[in-house]
């Protein structure tokens, strides 16, 4: 009888845990949460680099942002998925409505406390243009290659930057503009190895597609090093502070894992690449300033 009652509750209980726990796991994975992290790491490593802090506010928004377009952009690519990424299709289906009202709800209430005209204008208008590509300028994709990185760099990019940025724009920002927009491009185009199938599927021109894994890696790499190239360019022309140092070193990190990536199974490297955006918070580990505005 107590043997019974072990078992229906303790092991009950143990059975409750681990579901939640992989729960936990499918949101980290299937839900947009590790690439939603380059938002607030870009940003603060944005802030470090052009030496203006950033409202804590901010950075959330900067996650809970690209959340909301991660979610529907796979909501909507479900059916496709459901050919190459089976799981992450089925994540979707399940959960994708309640994750994209729950993040723009909750980026609704981040916006009203900001109450900042500027940050709600920029956060509206770059969460309207990341929902477009899936339902508009995603076609143009099927006639000019590579050109959802480009749309996703300028994005990004922009959203990193302008809100650190004063009335004017500075060579600073153009630099650290450039760097970003070259990184996010890498970043993008290599998580387009995973959906290298579904994109011909689709008639989709991502570098992967059209110049295969082995052409591809080799105009990442080129693209990589010119990003380490303008940045080292700052830092030599007083634009920057040589904190950007540790940036130029992630860029050594991410063309290992161009070069590597024959040696890892798609999902594993999908993950490598994905954990390069957190890593940039090494700039602010090596800044002496804290990169926060504590005052509205």
């Amino acid at each position: 009888m107590l043997g019974h009652a072990y078992e229906t509750g303790f092991l009950k209980n143990v059975k409750i845990l681990r579901e939640f726990f992989s729960s936990l796991k499918d949101l980290f994975v299937y839900g947009g949460i590790l690439p939603a992290l380059w938002g607030p790491s870009l940003l603060l490593a944005s802030s470090a680099l052009l030496e203006r802090p950033c409202r804590p506010i901010t950075v959330v928004i900067s996650f809970m942002l690209p959340l909301t377009v991660y979610a529907y952009d796979y909501l909507a690519d479900s059916k496709v998925d459901s050919l190459t990424d089976p799981q992450r299709s089925h994540f979707s289906e399940r959960w994708g409505k309640w994750i994209i009202s729950s993040c723009a709800a909750t980026l609704i209430a981040l916006l009203g406390i900001c109450r900042d005209p500027f940050m709600t204008a920029l956060t509206v208008v770059l969460l309207t243009a990341g929902i477009l590509y899936t339902g508009f300028f995603k076609g143009l994709t099927r006639r000019i290659t590579g050109f959802k990185n480009i749309y996703l760099g300028l994005i990004w990019s922009s959203w990193t930057v302008l809100p650190t940025a004063p009335c004017t724009l500075t060579e600073s920002h153009l630099v650290v503009f450039t760097f970003i927009f070259l990184k996010v491009y890498v970043n993008t185009a290599f998580s387009d190895y995973k959906d290298a199938e579904s994109d011909r599927l689709q008639g989709l021109r991502t570098l992967p597609a059209v110049y295969g894994e082995k052409g591809s890696s080799v105009i990442l790499q080129v693209i990589n090093a010119s990003g380490a190239v303008v940045l080292c360019a700052g830092i030599l022309l007083g634009l920057v502070p040589g904190t950007g140092a540790a940036a130029v070193i992630l860029a050594i990190y991410t063309g290992l894992y161009l070069h590597l990536k024959g040696k890892m199974d798609i999902k594993r490297a999908t993950l490598t690449a994905d954990l390069e955006g957190p890593l940039h918070l090494i700039l602010i580990l090596g800044s002496f300033n804290v990169p926060f505005q504590l005052n509205p």
